[in-house]
C-alpha cells in the first residue's frame, strides 16, 4: 500500500507529500498516531515546499543566491539597526498591515540583501511578493507603453496585486515627469489597497527629490514611501 501511495503522489508532482510519507512511514513513534495526523504532516510539507519555491523564485528575480537568509545578517546594532528591530521586521507583521519599511545607506551596506532577505522571509510566510530595481521596472512600463496604454496598464495591475512589493535601486537615477506619472501611479494603487512597500535606496530619504523631475508627484511619491516611516539607515559591517 505504501509503495502504491508513494507512487501516486509522486506522480501528481507531489515529491514533498511523497518524502513526507516515506518518513513517517520509516519513523517507529508514528505506529500509534492517528491517520489524521498524517494527513496534517503531509499537507504541512506540501505547504512548506511550495514557500521555499516562492521563496526561491523571488531571489532568482533579485539576483541573488537561491540561501540568502535574514539570519545571515549580522551585527545589527553596528549595522545601524536598533535592538530587536530586525525580528519585528522578520515577522511580516508590517507586511500582513500594509505598512511601508524604506532601507536606505550606501555601497556595500547590504541594502539589497536585507531587503530581499525580508522578501523571502514574506513569501515563506505565505504573502506572494514581487521584486523590482527601480531603473529596470521603469524601462520595463517604457516598453509597454511604447506597444498600447493597455499594456501598460496591465504590467501595473501586475505589480499592484502582490502583497508585497520591493522596489531595489529607488531614486539613483532622475526620472522625467512621465516617469514621475508611472511610478505615482503604481504607488496610489497599492496604497489603495492596503499593500506593504518595501524600498531599498542609496540615497537619503531627503535626497529624493532632487531625481523627480515632477516635483507635484515627487511629493506624492515621497507621501507614499517614507512620509510615516522612520527609514532605517544602514552602515557596513566593521
Amino acid at each position: 500500500m505504501l509503495k502504491e501511495a508513494l507512487a501516486e503522489l509522486s506522480a501528481l508532482k507531489l515529491g514533498s507529500m511523497a518524502d513526507r510519507l516515506r518518513q513517517w512511514a520509516e519513523d517507529p513513534e508514528n505506529l500509534g498516531r492517528s491517520h489524521a495526523e498524517c494527513v496534517l504532516a503531509l499537507a504541512q510539507a506540501q505547504t512548506q515546499a511550495s514557500a521555499n519555491k516562492r521563496a526561491k523564485c523571488f531571489l532568482s528575480r533579485a539576483d541573488l543566491p537561491p540561501n540568502i537568509a535574514i539570519e545571515d545578517f549580522r551585527d545589527g546594532s553596528r549595522r545601524g539597526l536598533a535592538p530587536g528591530l530586525l525580528g519585528n521586521l522578520k515577522t511580516c507583521d508590517w507586511v500582513q498591515r500594509g505598512q511601508a519599511v524604506v532601507i536606505t545607506g550606501g555601497t556595500d551596506t547590504g541594502k539589497t540583501f536585507l531587503a530581499a532577505a525580508l522578501g523571502r522571509e514574506a513569501s515563506l510566510l505565505g504573502y506572494s511578493v514581487a521584486y523590482r530595481r527601480v531603473p529596470d521596472l521603469l524601462v520595463e512600463c517604457a516598453i509597454e507603453q511604447s506597444k498600447s496604454a493597455a499594456a501598460l496598464s496591465a504590467l501595473m495591475k501586475r505589480l499592484s496585486r502582490p502583497k508585497l512589493l520591493v522596489l531595489d535601486d529607488f531614486a539613483v537615477e532622475p526620472a522625467t515627469p512621465e516617469q514621475c506619472h508611472i511610478l505615482r501611479r503604481l504607488l496610489d494603487a497599492r496604497h489603495r489597497h492596503s499593500l506593504a512597500l518595501l524600498v531599498a535606496a542609496s540615497n537619503a530619504v531627503e535626497d529624493w527629490s532632487d531625481y523627480f523631475e515632477d516635483k507635484t508627484a515627487a511629493e506624492a511619491i515621497y507621501s507614499r514611501t517614507s512620509a510615516h516611516t522612520k527609514p532605517i539607515v544602514l552602515k557596513r559591517a566593521s
